[in-house]
């Protein structure tokens, strides 16, 4: 029966994992697919690969700036993310306050509603702060729709540690600065890689405020796929797959190499 139990598992695994890369796959092949054989009634699997869109996007188009652009948005904004989140969440595990739980859960609502509602006022500010079309605005505008986020992964964690660590470290006359340095920190890396890896993927992913925010210098990789259309209107399918395909491969190297780091961070608050 274990045996029967293992074959229908890994069968299942082998269905789910080819409905899931599948897609990926067929996008992948559209890049290199020849012009003439894009618009086929019945799809084409073996043909001789075209580079030819990867040319178009690499040579005869600014792909690499809109690259650039998400890199030089993505990583700040995950590094700003998680420092600040992990100061929040420290301070509301181990500091008394009034209100404290209040103020946690009106922190907390900034994730409660879609973004889209907030567009026209955040582009006021941004607007008012002659910040538009830049990418300090996406930075500022991402780490503030985030921080919420991590603050949640990580405060269950930071009170599942020991009091009975911190009161020593305080008794041997830490400040609450150099316990959350030297022992909270050190502590909590799994959380910190969880938490950075899922801001690091929706920020890549991200599309509506780099959509709203930018239009021409700090236009992002998500914004750029969806505007590679013909001036008659008609997509240009090879550009974007070739574009779309590029766009993934740090996400999907990222998660395989920061995996572990995401199961055991998001499993390490769970506890105490």
């Amino acid at each position: 029966m274990n045996k029967i139990n293992k074959i229908i598992t890994y069968i299942l695994l082998i269905v789910i994992s080819i409905w899931t890369l599948f897609p990926l796959y067929y996008l992948f092949l559209t890049s290199i697919k020849p012009r003439n054989l894009l618009f086929e009634a019945n799809p084409a699997f073996f043909f001789t690969p075209n580079l030819e869109s990867y040319k178009n996007i690499f040579v005869a188009s600014t792909y690499g700036k809109f690259y650039i652009n998400s890199i030089l948005v993505t990583i700040p904004v995950t590094i700003l993310t998680v420092l600040l989140g992990s100061f929040g969440s420290f301070a509301f595990s181990n500091f008394k306050f009034k209100k404290k739980e209040i103020l946690f859960f009106l922190i907390l609502f900034v994730r409660m509603f879609p973004p889209v509602t907030t567009l026209i006022p955040v582009y006021l500010i941004i607007g008012s702060l002659k910040l538009l079309d830049s990418r300090l605005a996406l930075i500022l505008v991402l780490t503030s729709f985030q921080i919420p986020l991590v603050m949640l992964i990580l405060r269950g964690f930071f009170e599942g540690i020991p009091s009975s660590i911190m009161e020593s470290a305080e008794l041997d006359g830490c400040t609450p600065w150099r316990v959350f340095i030297s022992i909270v920190l050190p502590l909590a890396k799994p959380s910190l890689f969880a938490s950075g890896i899922l801001v690091f993927v929706m920020n890549w992913n991200e599309f509506l405020f780099p959509l709203v925010l930018t239009s021409v210098d700090a236009v992002t990789l998500p914004v750029a796929v969806a505007s590679f259309l013909e001036s008659e209107g008609m997509i240009q399918w090879g550009a974007v797959s070739a574009l779309a395909s590029t766009a993934i491969i740090p996400i999907i190297v990222f998660g395989i190499f920061m995996n572990k780091f995401l199961v055991k961070g998001l499993m390490a608050g769970s506890f105490k």
